[in-house]
């Protein structure tokens, strides 16, 4: 059986388990992106065509409990050598008292492909806890946990994770947001860290266009690499002229990496179909740098890979 098969039977399993919940569930909202890349590597190495599926929702429930889920699945075709993909998808139960601070749990599963850009492929469970502030204005959240992953240092290797997400929505058409993360790494053969940082915006415009932009940074100790991605877009919302549920997209992107052998320029076009779930909301595509900077995955390689095509 493929990886392909395997990845897109964990897809579908996964969300047969959320049907219950979903029917439960007093309100509903989320974005689900199909977009297209094409990617033009530096250094002689061949360009990429990507494909990607991505979603995030919330299920709002009664006596403030709450289940945020997010999933992408990303397949990169080069024109020669191997293909590269990412599947993961991940949960967080909140619990949110009258007053806003918030408390919860997160469980999420990552399969990371680069296609020997980083080493070997590695999967990772990842598992902790959160904690912070959710209001209508300023919010915060905290995360310590831990993850299980095959390594790219030894066979196997134990995470530490910990980081912060703050965001900041001054109207309901703008919005900013900032992560900080560290995975501290304990393998068997060497002991390291990978950080990651970023910040993202937001904005939509009354006539239906909008703009996002975001810049993240990952430092890989083990290997030595630093990595930047930045991106810039602009969307366009078809139900200010249709009955169409549907915003377009196009981004300008880039992810740095150095050093990879001689250093690594990625310089992607993205587009991309969002289409909202359970009424509208305002927030950059799910596969634009904006949005990985934003809103991020809970280990610091995961939020890189994202990245990356």
């Amino acid at each position: 059986m493929s990886i392909m098969k395997i990845r897109t039977s964990s897809l579908v399993a996964c969300a047969l388990l959320t049907l219950p919940c979903a029917g439960l569930a007093q309100d509903i909202t989320g974005l689900a992106t199909l977009g297209y890349a094409y990617s033009s590597v530096s250094g002689g190495r061949p360009d990429v065509n990507s494909l990607s599926l991505d979603g995030a929702g919330t299920l709002g429930f009664q006596n403030g409990f709450s289940l945020d889920l997010d999933g992408a699945l990303k397949h990169a075709n080069p024109d020669r050598g191997g293909n590269a993909g990412v599947f993961d998808i991940g949960g967080v139960l909140n619990y949110t008292l009258y007053t806003g601070p918030v408390v919860g749990i997160y469980l999420e599963y990552a399969s990371l492909d680069s296609n020997g850009l980083l080493g070997r492929d590695i999967n990772a469970t990842s598992y902790g806890l959160t904690g912070g502030y959710d209001g209508p204005l300023v919010q915060a959240k905290l995360f310590y946990g831990g993850t299980d992953a095959t390594a790219i240092v030894g066979a196997t290797s134990d995470w530490t994770d910990y980081g912060l997400n703050v965001g900041y929505t001054p109207t309901t058409y703008t919005t900013f947001a900032a992560h900080w993360m560290r995975s501290d790494i304990d393998s068997a053969l060497a002991d390291t860290k990978v950080t990651s940082m970023g910040v993202g915006t937001n904005h939509d415009f009354a006539n239906g266009f909008s703009v996002f932009a975001g810049i993240s940074h990952m430092d890989f100790a083990a290997l030595n690499i630093d990595s930047t991605s930045y991106g810039l877009g602009v969307g366009y919302d078809f139900s200010q002229i249709a009955r169409v549920p549907a915003q377009v997209s196009l981004e300008f992107a880039r992810t740095t990496i150095d050093p990879v052998g001689r250093n690594t320029d990625v310089d992607s076009i993205r587009l991309g179909v969002t289409i909202p779930i359970g009424g509208s909301t305002s927030s950059a595509p799910l596969n634009s740098a904006a949005s990985n900077a934003m809103s991020t995955r809970h280990n610091a390689l995961s939020t890189f890979y994202d990245n990356l095509y």
